[in-house]
């Protein structure tokens, strides 16, 4: 019992950690950095950022996961990336904080995603190689509630420092820079890996590690498929929240902080409490698709709101359906793509090509809504949008047979 409480926080504070740096940089400091110093179409730069940073993403993903899957350390085979990974991610975080040029800025960014996936891929894997299955739903709520919180705390905490932002920035490089050595303290000492068959060391060997499986993985690109849908869906809002009050709602600097800060706080309760109720029952009954489902509802009729009605209202009616809908499915989602990876053996690889989808939604979603912006001059039509797509993981998701 001891070590699975051990593994609660682990998994709870690498979430917490990682999203409240990287959304306090992203959602808040960042954007308010570029628009504060003159640097020209800030809403198109930050469109770049998350573009090149996601294409990083995509390749760093599947190559750590992969990579750690191959390795034979004696530390283990997650424990040396999700360290190092950690600290250079922090290493990139602040110099996005001092660099002057935007090519500079990208490149720090991409540094960001591709470090920070250093992290998180070999972590994530640890569902798979540490935690048995009756457990895993458990802390999938621990790392969802982790990262919901962390969600809200840091755009509250970028709120709070707009205005101090190499403060801000610089908190936040070390909370990133921490959290890898943080939890593997925490956990249990991962075992040796270096009694572990050898891994095929040819070139051969290495590029066959990165080829996406083949049999029987109808149901794990099903699974890709449907959280496409949902990080596109999701990313074409929530990236854009601090545009969106500024534009949409037409606020100032300073009341559009005050207003995100409060929206914070409406996201991080419905999220927590559709984390929690639905993790809780998805446990009991051990059925994963049918809050998944309910999430993509929730999360349409939450972008919706923001259709409807361009107030202060709609944007917390839209934060509170949406993020009940989103803190549904991070209740089952890493416990469903456990269920459906071809291969067990191969988890980290796995698991990092089903988050392919989030960052290659992210990419889809900076282009979809950026464009639009750039065309219609408003940002009314991308919450429609955003409703539909949501909708469209549904089939995907209802006809996923290895989970129920």
């Amino acid at each position: 019992m001891a070590d699975v409480i051990r593994y609660l926080i682990g998994f709870f504070l690498c979430g917490l950690l990682w999203m409240t740096a990287f959304n306090c940089v992203s959602m808040v400091l960042l954007p308010q950095r570029l628009k504060d110093e003159g640097f020209v179409d800030p809403n198109g730069m930050i469109a770049q950022c998350n573009a090149a940073g996601a294409v990083v993403a995509l390749v760093s993903n599947v190559l750590f996961g992969s990579c750690s899957d191959r390795s034979r350390s004696k530390y283990g085979r997650r424990t040396p990336y999700m360290v190092c990974g950690a600290v250079a991610g922090g290493v990139c975080l602040a110099t996005v904080a001092i660099a002057g040029h935007p090519s500079t800025i990208i490149a720090a960014w991409c540094g960001l995603q591709f470090f920070l996936n250093a992290l998180l891929a070999p972590f994530l894997a640890t569902l798979s190689d540490r935690i048995s299955g009756t457990l895993r739903i458990r802390m999938s709520v621990a790392y969802g509630l982790g990262t919901t919180m962390g969600n809200a705390c840091g755009t509250m905490l970028g709120s709070l420092l707009h205005q101090n932002g190499t403060i801000g920035f610089i908190i936040a490089a070390i909370l990133l820079g921490m959290d890898g050595l943080i939890v593997v303290l925490i956990w249990p000492r991962e075992p040796s890996a270096a009694g572990l068959p050898k891994s095929d060391t040819t070139i051969r060997g290495a590029i066959y590690g990165f080829k996406p499986p083949t049999r029987g993985a109808a149901d794990f690109y099903r699974a890709l498929v449907g959280r496409f849908c949902l990080m596109i869906a999701y990313n074409m809002i929530f990236a854009y929240q601090l545009y969106i009050i500024e534009s949409y709602l037409r606020q100032d600097a300073r009341q559009a902080a005050s207003t995100i800060a409060m929206l914070s706080a409406c996201t991080m309760t419905a999220s927590l409490t559709g984390m929690l109720v639905t993790g809780v029952i998805a446990e009991r009954c051990g059925r994963r698709k049918p809050f998944l489902i309910g999430a993509c509802v929730l999360m349409a009729v939450g972008f919706m709101s923001l259709w409807v009605s361009d107030s202060v209202g709609g944007l917390l009616l839209y934060g509170f359906l949406s993020c009940l809908g989103y803190g549904t499915y991070n209740a089952s989602n890493q416990a469903l793509s456990i269920d459906v990876l071809p291969n067990k053996a191969e988890a980290g690889k796995g698991l990092g090509i089903l988050n392919l989808a989030n960052t290659s939604g992210m990419i889809l979603a900076a282009v979809i809504t950026s464009t639009i912006y750039a065309v219609m001059g408003t940002y009314r039509p991308v919450f429609l949008i955003a409703a539909l797509v949501a909708l469209m993981g549904i089939p995907c998701i209802a006809t996923i047979r290895k989970a129920r």
